[in-house]
């Protein structure tokens, strides 16, 4: 029997601007982050991320997971505009060629395609044919008030999400349960209250996408610095040792969509008492190859 391969690609939307470390993890110091290996920082200590989405061909399916930030311009992050049709279309996909859509969470930044304005002034799906899935608990704290989330974020869901979820067009499934056969999402919560990685299985190895366990590679050797975003930084910190100890255990390759400058893929390898994030290729990745 041949083993599946899992292709999967980078795809994306947006780079926001440069912004201070320090910062972006209240918690992190300068005397820290040089004693880092691969802190995915500039030179000057800016952390300075993607807003990538991941393409993945799994089995006969073409599944898309998050959905970028959106054509903009997004006011909150001073005018940014996405790119994500446009990047998906350079590789030769349409968007009713996509089958899945999975969203790790439902933040501003990933969510930002998955609608666009209809012919009669409402909102229609941007992928036709897809299915669209997110975390049973993700969907239900958004579609029941967020009342801990920003504004910037509730805004984004309101006027992205909330129509398709109204019309039933946004299913929600338990953390575990298959989505398909070999897919399926883990529950990773801590960044938001319903937060998950997404698992492909199929091949030798598995491929988790991390959604937003991890904002750098700096946090695999640190990851009880937690990103101000982290709605729940202690409940985040506790999430990431325990993807860094299953991830490190089981071999995983792993997705991390705010990584930059070809850091997205990569693995998980022990490093005295911790971690450290050991990359691999530059913006697609196969298992099973």
């Amino acid at each position: 029997m041949i083993e599946q391969t899992i292709q999967a690609e980078l795809v994306v939307d947006a780079a926001p601007a440069p912004v201070a470390a320090l910062a972006s993890f209240p918690g992190s110091d300068a005397d820290g982050w040089g004693r880092i290996g691969l802190t995915g920082l500039t030179p000057a200590l800016d952390f300075a991320p993607n807003l990538g989405c991941f393409l993945v061909r799994h089995r006969d399916r073409l599944v898309l997971c998050d959905t970028g930030i959106g054509p903009g311009p997004n006011i909150y992050l001073d005018g940014l505009r996405g790119s994500l049709l446009q990047r998906l279309a350079a590789i030769g996909v349409a968007p009713d060629q996509i089958d899945l859509v999975l969203f790790t969470h439902l933040h501003m930044d990933h969510i930002g395609w998955a609608s666009q304005p209809g012919p009669g002034g409402g909102r229609i799906a941007t992928f036709p044919k897809a299915h669209y899935i997110a975390a049973g608990d993700e969907l239900d704290y958004w579609s029941s008030g967020a009342v801990s989330a920003k504004a910037h974020h509730h805004a984004a869901y309101a006027e992205i999400l909330h129509p398709l979820v109204a019309t039933g067009a946004v299913a929600g499934i338990a953390p575990g349960t298959d989505i398909t056969p070999g897919l399926r999402f883990l529950a990773m919560p801590g960044h938001t209250p319903g937060h998950c990685a997404i698992r492909f299985d199929g091949g030798p190895q598995p491929l988790v996408i991390a959604g937003d366990v991890f904002h750098c590679p700096g946090q695999v050797e640190r990851p009880d610095w937690s990103h101000r975003a982290d709605m729940d930084p202690d409940r985040a910190h506790r999430t990431r040792q325990d993807f860094l100890e299953q991830a490190a255990a089981e071999n995983w390759r792993i997705g991390a969509g705010h990584f930059r400058n070809g850091l997205a893929f990569g693995e998980i390898a022990a490093k005295g008492g911790g971690y450290r994030f050991v990359p691999q290729g530059n913006g697609r990745s196969a298992t099973g190859w």
